[in-house]
């Protein structure tokens, strides 16, 4: 690797190879007195290509998956995921079988839903909450699909306890911010 990064800063004569090939290489040269042998060991280093790929892969359900069955975890688990910018939907990789929480801070407005697959859910308009800004996401195991419906009910009727709703359900009111389903049970 060495001998072609030299190749191509001799082509490239206005550029700093380390910079366009970010790899790098040492031997680590060991001495063992008493076998009297000689230990070598090469280390490399290589910068990451796609660090922002990379960096939204790490916490993606779908590595996060594939870790568990890697490691032989074989409970039953739902990857749980953090707020997320609108803007972010697109780049969202494993998002299927979820229930999902739409928020607009300027309005005030809370929504949960369930998505078989969640960006082609997202994608298409939300008449209760049309000027979400926020969205964050749980990825339910395989074992769950048939359930999601009920999940998302249940998680709807909880909410409309605590929040003001649209079906007059008696609630606490904590917040000021209000649950924009129309589908709540009673």
């Amino acid at each position: 690797m060495s001998y072609m990064r030299s190749l191509e800063g001799a082509l490239e004569r206005n550029t700093e190879p380390e910079e366009t090939i970010p790899f790098w290489e040492f031997l680590d040269i060991e001495f063992d007195r008493t076998k009297r042998t000689f230990r070598f060991v090469a280390y490399y280093c290589q910068q990451p290509s796609f660090p922002h790929l990379f960096r939204r892969l790490i916490g993606s359900p779908a590595l996060r998956k594939v870790a568990d069955e890697i490691e032989g975890k074989t409970e039953i688990r739902i990857y749980k995921q953090d707020w997320k910018p609108r803007s972010d939907l697109e780049f969202e990789l494993g998002a299927q079988n979820v229930i999902y929480m739409l928020i607009d801070k300027d309005g005030k407005q809370f929504y949960i839903g369930e998505a078989a697959d969640l960006v082609k859910r997202l994608l298409q308009p939300h008449s209760c909450i049309p000027n979400w800004k926020f969205f964050r996401y749980d990825v339910l195991p395989a074992e769950l699909a048939a359930y999601r419906v009920d999940l998302e009910r249940m998680l709807i009727r909880g909410f409309a306890a605590v929040l003001k709703n649209k079906r007059q359900v008696p609630s606490h009111e904590i917040s000021d911010y209000e649950l924009t389903n129309e589908k709540i049970d009673t």
